[in-house]
């Protein structure tokens, strides 16, 4: 969404490292949850907009993305909100029941202190914070089973946030990534009828909002900045959302290792080099000493894809490779061989990661990459997979005119065999992986 530089710059990405993207198209309905089937069918319920559609789907997006008068009459819209209407009590029941895994949030907040209208003096006038929150519960409804799905608004405070952090407190935004590393942790409180208060606690700042499950209404935002007072030893231990699933039960056990080594660092420690030194070493450690079960969770993610598309692939005979540098360059390099990042690698259960960032730099080979940041999270994703070998999967994807390919070692996170074909023919005249102003 456009906003005037007085406004904080909105990007709206889905759930990066803790939120996954999986698609559930290669099981049978026994197989799969309730949720996971009803993501199966949004995702088929939006394939024409992935393929022969994209283009009316463009259309749309720059209509949102602008907020320009249109959204919600436009034929996309409408088509979107018709699979939500057929199933708004499962809806309402799914999100119900992913409410009850959450804690309610603690009581009290140790060193944090309230600010008021925090986000008032970085509105964009011409469209507050009030309607940018009612277009993306909006157009993000029928996306939005789970709490995590509605991470996309904390995305949205969260730059609200670091606007003051930056103007009122001084500091830069590396030194705020580096004390929310890791992510927040999500607390649920009852208000009455559909009503509900949601709490992200961070080591940074917490922040809470209404969200009114029936219609996904997003209200009265409050944010509360650390102060530096020393917290209890043990603040918010287990008291992380009840896990369900194995794969939810892996990032109970992230969460609690990360507080863990919260808890170990003082608050210099905090605001020097411990976040991006010895955190990494400490998180590198914990993912090895649990390789099997990465392994046998990522064997389980990847066979829930639906295997490859061979007859789509046809259509993109157009060698690609002039991109293929750009894509390495979000993979971390060891000698000659690529691989999963690190710091991320424990994080990547289904390759829903390194398909973002790679989704992420050909979305910038397009003419307009400002206006495709809402895309995948609304039309969903074309990925598929086969086993290739012991512990080696190949992951396909389609991406408006590009066919990605590539071999990912669950065991070793190396990434190799990278091919990339389009349907018509690619110059690239100079790498993407820098900014560049948008004319």
């Amino acid at each position: 969404m456009k906003m005037t530089s007085k406004a904080p710059v909105i990007r709206l990405v889905f759930f990066l490292i803790i939120g996954s993207i999986t698609s559930c198209q290669g099981q049978t309905t026994s197989q799969l949850t309730e949720e996971q089937q009803l993501r199966k069918e949004v995702d088929e319920w939006m394939k024409p907009y992935r393929r022969e559609q994209a283009g009316d789907f463009e259309w749309w997006i720059d209509l949102v993305e602008n907020h320009v008068d249109g959204v919600w009459q436009h034929p996309v819209y409408q088509h979107i909100d018709r699979f939500y209407q057929q199933h708004r009590k499962q809806y309402l029941r799914l999100r119900k029941a992913d409410l009850a895994r959450y804690q309610p949030a603690p009581e009290l907040l140790p060193g944090y202190e309230h600010v008021s209208d925090f986000y008032v003096p970085y509105e964009d006038q011409s469209f507050p914070l009030e309607e940018v929150l009612q277009l993306t519960q909006g157009v993000g409804n029928f996306r939005t089973l789970s709490v995590a799905d509605i991470r996309v608004i904390t995305d949205i405070l969260q730059e609200y946030a670091l606007q003051y952090l930056s103007a009122e407190k001084g500091l830069t935004r590396q030194q705020v990534i580096n004390q929310r590393m890791f992510g927040d942790l999500f607390f649920a409180d009852f208000i009455g009828g559909d009503q509900w208060q949601m709490t992200a606690i961070n080591r940074l700042y917490t922040l809470t909002f209404n969200w009114n499950i029936a219609d996904n209404h997003i209200s009265k935002p409050e944010l509360w900045v650390y102060t530096g007072e020393k917290q209890p030893a043990g603040w918010l231990k287990g008291i992380f959302p009840k896990p369900q699933t194995p794969i939810q039960q892996q990032d109970s056990a992230l969460n609690t290792f990360r507080w863990a080594v919260y808890d170990e660092a003082d608050d210099n420690e905090l605001t020097s080099n411990y976040m991006v030194t010895t955190v990494p070493d400490k998180l590198t450690a914990y993912y090895r000493k649990r390789r099997n079960d990465y392994i046998r969770l990522r064997n389980e993610e990847l066979a829930k894809y639906p295997s490859p598309d061979v007859a789509y692939a046809a259509a993109f005979n157009h060698d690609a490779s002039g991109v293929k540098e750009d894509l390495l360059s979000v993979l971390e390099k060891e000698g000659s061989l690529y691989k999963v990042p690190a710091i991320m690698a424990p994080y990547e259960m289904d390759g829903a990661y390194t398909i973002y960032n790679f989704r992420y730099l050909l979305m910038r080979h397009l003419k307009n990459y400002a206006e495709y940041d809402l895309t995948a999270w609304i039309v969903g994703n074309d990925i598929y997979t086969r086993k290739a070998g012991e512990n080696i999967w190949e992951l396909q994807f389609f991406y408006h005119d590009f066919w990605v390919s590539f071999h990912w070692n669950i065991a070793t996170d190396e990434i190799s065999n990278l091919t990339i074909k389009s349907k018509r023919k690619v110059t690239v005249e100079r790498p993407v992986s820098v900014p560049h102003e948008k004319k």
